[in-house]
């Protein structure tokens, strides 16, 4: 029995969203759950920046020719699953075509109706649904006949009829998975899975059957962290709704983390009202250097009808403990929003300037089946379920709203944008840590981490900021004062050698070396200096340590011809 599982390619080319080329979580557990049986089975991600993902997975068809075809299914992605089905069918006529993710969770009618080629739906969790459908198949018995006994099963019978088997029942015990770290290696993770809130834009509770929260252990998660940090993954995304929720279960991990001083940094997603001052050191000691909370909007209006009621005091707690203890704080705002205004924009501007973020995301308001937000906008007969035949990604709010349009809703968006880069060397300038000389280190690290992004990273381009070296400076700055780090001390001579300021660049250089000889990075720049210095002895021998270095031959060739000259 072989199993091709399939990330399919959004409708729209994502041009910095990278979150969205990632293979989901999800197909490594149904992957893994196989492979720890004895089956095989592979991954296809057709959502990386791909020129032709349908030629992609003719030719990965021609070679793995699979009896399973399992897509994990998007409203995004579904056009490109649907075009892949057909091109399926017609390479395989005898392999199973499977959908499983939100999508066909939640608009299973509509898609067996695009898709003649499917043949059955997984519904939420997957892994023993999916699972107990690969062991039917592969005993070859007539499948019509054994489906009706395998819960969390939507699929269409041999008159065409469709049958549903009923919800599965969630797993219980998430550590009795296999680790797909055992097969695999990835970057995006999930300790748990759930969420209790009641977002009204978010399907996240309906996907998986329950309001409850269930988790992975904290030393299952370690293992899996471990695992993949030896197979060299240095940097991750744990993608749970809520990960802080559970304080207890984030201290236990982060001190194991912490104990095996894995040489990682990662990422989290939480809620302002689930952070407090116990977990925030550990957290940052144990790697983790940015924490993305969904504030959405700065009125209570609008946090209400999206089901978000915190208030706005909780929001600035929070971003200045996270703030405090050298850790970045992102905020998701959304526009376009049920009953926005001129006046909410405004609220929500007020409240940015209040949290002082480093990092945002501006969501335009979307709705899309499997939310209450959808619902409404079904039950007021604004929306057409037909609507999903046309090649759209998601239905902005602002195109169903009779109150609004779509260019005023791009107007707010812009509004919002623009008060965030108008405001971001002020929000730099207003970063306070917490005067602790045992995170003096992590103050370092986090504010030349940022000082980065102004002089070669996301802010250094944009126009909209006027003076994004002089911000970088300010930070590497301010780097040194809490610890040596060679992040600051390279950064501060590049910006220098960028002005021709060369022997200033020379003198950083040197100070940094004393902190961290043979630093490649910064030898390199120290040769970099001294050659427009026109001192090419001393240059050289920046270089040779690393003459293995094929980037470094140029450099090299030319200290050599003026040595000999």
């Amino acid at each position: 029995m072989k199993v091709l599982f399939v990330n399919p390619a959004c409708l729209d080319k994502r041009v910095t969203d990278d979150d969205a080329q990632q293979v989901p979580i999800g197909l490594y557990y149904l992957a893994a759950a196989l492979l720890d049986q004895g089956m095989f089975a592979t991954i296809l991600n057709l959502a990386a920046d791909h020129a032709d993902p349908l030629a992609l997975f003719r030719s990965a068809l021609d070679q793995v020719k699979p009896d399973i075809i399992g897509f994990s299914v998007t409203n995004p992605s579904r056009i490109n699953a649907g075009a892949c089905a057909r091109a399926a069918r017609k390479a395989l006529p005898n392999a199973l075509i499977v959908f499983g993710g939100p999508a066909p969770t939640f608009m299973a009618d509509h898609l067996f109706a695009a898709c003649p080629e499917l043949d059955l739906i997984v519904r939420g969790e997957g892994e023993t649904s999916f699972t107990a459908l690969a062991r039917t198949a592969e005993a070859g018995a007539e499948l019509d006949e054994r489906l009706d006994a395998i819960p969390g099963l939507i699929y269409r019978s041999k008159n065409g009829e469709l049958k549903d088997t009923g919800p599965a029942e969630p797993i219980g015990d998430l550590d009795r998975l296999p680790h797909p770290s055992k097969y695999f290696t990835y970057k995006h993770l999930a300790m748990s899975r759930g969420c209790p809130g009641r977002c009204t834009f978010c399907g996240s509770p309906k996907f998986w059957g329950t309001s409850e929260v269930r988790r992975h252990s904290p030393q299952w998660f370690f293992e899996e962290i471990q695992a993949l940090a030896a197979k060299g993954v240095t940097h991750f995304f744990i993608s749970d709704d809520t990960f802080t929720m559970d304080r207890e279960a984030v201290a236990e991990l982060c001190s194991k983390m912490i104990e095996a001083r894995l040489p990682i940094t990662w990422n989290a997603i939480s809620r302002v009202d689930y952070i407090d001052e116990r977990i925030l050191p550990l957290m940052r000691r144990a790697g983790c250097i940015q924490i993305s909370f969904g504030v959405e909007s700065g009125a209570d209006k609008i946090k209400k009808i999206l089901g978000k009621p915190v208030d706005n005091a909780a929001c600035a707690r929070a971003f200045d403990r996270v703030k405090s203890y050298g850790i970045l704080p992102r905020a998701y705002f959304i526009y376009g929003s049920p009953g926005e205004t001129d006046a909410t924009i405004e609220e929500s501007i007020s409240l940015m300037e209040r949290l002082a973020p480093l990092s945002t995301v501006f969501y335009m308001l979307v709705t899309f089946p499997g939310t209450r937000l959808y619902a409404r906008a079904r039950d007021k007969g604004w929306i057409d379920e037909q609507v999903w035949f046309r090649e759209i990604e998601d239905l902005p709010w602002c195109e169903l709203d009779p109150q609004m349009d779509f260019p005023q809703a791009k107007a707010w968006g812009d509004r919002l944008r623009q008060a965030f880069f108008t405001n971001i060397e002020e929000f730099a300038e207003k970063i306070e840590l917490k005067a602790d000389p045992a995170l003096s280190p992590f103050h370092a690290d986090f504010l030349s981490r940022l000082a980065l992004t102004f002089s070669h990273g996301e802010y250094a381009q944009d126009p909209r900021i006027p003076h994004p070296d002089k911000i970088a400076a300010h930070l590497f700055e301010r780097a040194l004062e809490y610890h040596p780090d060679a992040r600051a001390y390279l950064g501060l001579a590049m910006i220098l050698q960028k002005s021709r300021q060369f022997p200033a660049a020379v003198a950083r250089l040197e100070k940094g070396l004393t902190h961290f000889p043979g630093h490649k990075d910064l030898c390199v720049c120290m040769g970099v200096s001294l050659m427009n210095l026109g001192e090419f002895h001393r240059a050289l021998s920046c270089f040779t340590p690393f003459d293995s270095d094929p980037g470094l031959v140029h450099y090299i060739d030319i200290c050599k011809k003026q040595i000999n000259s």
